[in-house]
């Protein structure tokens, strides 16, 4: 007999011992007439069959966890077309990306066997797989098209991917939160900085937090699983946007994260991953003789004049429009114009928006605007195609339920956060312990753009107002008078409520059945049992589609709904259960009524008092005038934002769709 049937029988055993014990306990203190025995064998049976099913249920969820391989699958499928429609955003809705050139910049040491001297976008799949080990660095200038080349070669990489081949997993490490060198253990000798089992050990945990938080019905032991098989291929997208400035010094999260990258090993080799930066920050940190070690490292070129008139020639629908503007790239390659549109980010944003057409089919613009005069300088062109962008954007893509947002509105909203966004990456800003992106607008981490202070102390009052006037409605609708008692309750509840300033970053968390098998886990589940939530277990757990079926990645805002939702579920199954409970201590006692409108007026309040949800409704109030205002959907507005093309999706964050658009709306003369 396996190990897995002796595991089914011994449950059997503990069912059938359980059901036993509670015939012998409960059967001589009855007397006759009170139970009906044919009843009471079938609810018996009943409990044992249940019980025996929540043990079938439980391992054929741990078997699917472990069944790396096709979990694999289900990731790959979920990924390819989140990373299928990221890349129809940056393509401005369509499919027709340009074919830029790169070069194989080969460092002094160490590179990575098997790279040739340059490539193309539509080869870089042929690219990848002749590098042994498969390290790749893409640099290239701002808008040189660095992230479309990585998502070119993983979505390669899935359609052509085996059954046991890793899946490409794109990820910011704007994000990474990298732990300090003295949790890294001690530096080898090898000069990497930290050793190989230390450095799996942060990448592991690193990776396995985002597949969690992303996708939803991966839980931590499906994700540690991909892990440890090798099923995960890191595409790391930003190096770069690790550090205020333009020159990471020794010090810098870039340096570290290079460190415990080159440490990080799959059995004798080199793991492999695919890394994104810009040239300038690379070349820095190239002259402190830090770099991807074992990898090939190539740089994206500018797009040259005859690049442009193709992929222009290519994308249009009559090339005529724009005979004007090919003719000025044929005369003058080195032209304002020439030089503005040498990148694919500028580039492709001209197509689009020239290429706008009314109700009526006829063009909005002309391509002729841009040989003006007074477009003179690389500078008034990105701000007139950055001008026509953000009108256009806002035009053509109405909101939900008909909701339309005004080019003044989107401009002042979308430039509060980028120049939020650009303050962290200015100054390293820092708010209780954790760093703040520069470039990730995640919904329920957005509280600090109203301030360190100020979102922590209204979610506090907001609680607190909650659970007085619970209390004091409830009181005053019963006619109860305040007792001492009550006094004493509702002052010990403020006083716990207190408590809870110091947990500055809430984390709107799901409750699955492969968390109970970490310690950590575990000491959550008995954390939130001991608070009576068991009423709410049903919403937290991962429905059955997802589950079990295609994954998908998490949307912020019903992360945020279901937070707050569970939560008040979970306060008024609190309610009920305190109810009960204290009727059953007063057993021959008249529970007082008192007693019962605190129970379901407090325990609601309490069930989302420390949740995600309320810190994100506390930025809402925090937002509605000044300087800073915020729309109060302000979830919608993100989504409607990445639909338009103005924002893209990385995981769960919203990121804005080029940098270059992020600077231009943190500056406060283009918000005018």
């Amino acid at each position: 007999m396996n190990g897995r049937k002796l595991t089914g029988w011994l449950w059997a055993f503990v069912c059938a011992a359980t059901v036993g014990s509670l015939v012998a306990w409960g059967l001589p203190g009855l007397k006759t007439g009170d139970v009906d025995p044919v009843s009471a064998a079938i609810g018996l049976m009943g409990l044992a069959v249940a019980g025996w099913s929540m043990a079938m249920s439980w391992r054929g969820l741990r078997h699917q966890e472990s069944d790396a391989v096709a979990m694999a699958g289900r990731l790959a499928q979920a990924v390819l077309r989140a990373e299928t429609e990221a890349r129809a955003q940056l393509l401005g809705g369509d499919d027709t990306a340009i074919d830029v050139r790169f070069d194989f910049r080969p460092a002094s040491a160490r590179n990575a066997a098997g790279a040739a001297v340059e490539g193309r976008l539509s080869e870089v799949v042929d690219y990848y797989r002749r590098l042994r080990p498969g390290r790749l660095v893409i640099t290239g200038e701002p808008g040189a098209g660095k992230t479309v080349l990585a998502l070119e070669l993983l979505l390669a990489l899935l359609e052509e991917r085996g059954p046991e081949d890793p899946v490409p997993v794109r990820l910011p490490l704007a994000s990474w939160d990298l732990p300090s060198a003295s949790h890294l253990g001690p530096a080898p000798s090898t000069g990497t900085g930290h050793g190989p089992g230390a450095a799996v050990q942060v990448v592991h945990a690193w990776v396995c937090r985002y597949l969690v938080s992303t996708y939803r019905g991966i839980t931590p032991t499906a994700a540690a699983a991909l892990m440890d098989a090798g099923l995960i291929l890191p595409v790391l997208d930003g190096l770069d946007e690790m550090d205020a400035g333009d020159a990471p010094g020794y010090g810098s999260r870039a340096r570290q994260a290079l460190d415990v990258l080159n440490a990080f090993q799959r059995g004798r080799a080199k793991a492999r991953l695919v890394l994104t930066c810009r040239s300038g920050q690379y070349q820095a940190l190239e002259a402190l003789a830090v770099r991807a070690q074992d990898s090939a490292r190539v740089e994206i070129g500018r797009i040259s004049p005859a690049q442009a008139r193709m992929f222009i020639q290519q994308r249009v629908g009559s090339p005529a429009r724009w005979q004007g503007v090919l003719d000025t790239l044929d005369r003058a390659p080195s032209s304002p114009l020439a030089r503005a549109l040498s990148t694919p980010w500028r580039l492709t944003v001209a197509v689009t928006v020239y290429e706008q057409r009314g109700l009526d089919g006829a063009y909005l613009h002309s391509p002729g605007d841009l040989i003006r005069p007074e477009l003179g300088s690389d500078r008034a062109v990105r701000d007139h195609l950055l001008q026509l962008f953000l009108h256009d954007a806002t035009a053509r893509h109405r909101a939900p339920r008909s909701v339309t947002y005004s080019p003044d509105q989107v401009r002042a909203w979308l430039g509060v956060l980028a120049a939020y966004l650009n303050t962290n990456a200015a100054t390293g800003r820092t708010v209780a312990g954790r760093a703040l992106s520069g470039t990730d607008l995640v919904l329920h981490e957005l509280w600090p753009v109203a301030g360190s202070h100020r979102p922590r102390i209204t979610h506090l009052a907001l609680a607190a107002g909650m659970l007085l006037g619970g209390a004091a409605a409830g009181l005053w609708g019963f006619g109860i008078e305040l007792s001492g008692g009550t006094v004493l309750t509702i002052a010990a509840a403020l006083t716990a409520l207190g408590l809870t300033y110091g947990h500055a970053w809430p984390v709107p968390s799901r409750l699955d059945p492969g968390k109970l098998r970490t310690p950590q886990g575990r000491r959550t589940a008995a954390y939130w049992l001991v608070e009576m939530l068991i009423p709410s277990l049903a919403m937290l757990l991962p429905s059955g589609p997802t589950a079990a079926g295609a994954l998908s990645v998490v949307d912020p805002r019903v992360l945020i709904r279901t937070n707050l939702t569970s939560g008040l579920v979970a306060g008024l199954g609190a309610g009920l259960l305190s109810v009960l409970w204290a009727a059953e201590l007063t057993a021959g006692h008249a529970l007082t009524v008192e007693g019962i409108v605190l129970g379901f007026t407090l325990a609601p309040a309490a069930g989302i008092v420390g949740s995600a949800g309320m810190r994100y409704i506390a930025l809402l109030l925090c937002t509605r005038l000044g300087p800073r205002a915020l729309p109060w959907r302000l979830g919608r507005f993100l989504r409607w934002a990445t639909e338009s093309g103005l924002l893209r999706d990385a995981g769960m964050a919203h990121q804005f769709r080029h940098r270059e658009l992020q600077d231009w709306l943190a500056d406060p003369a283009n918000r005018a």
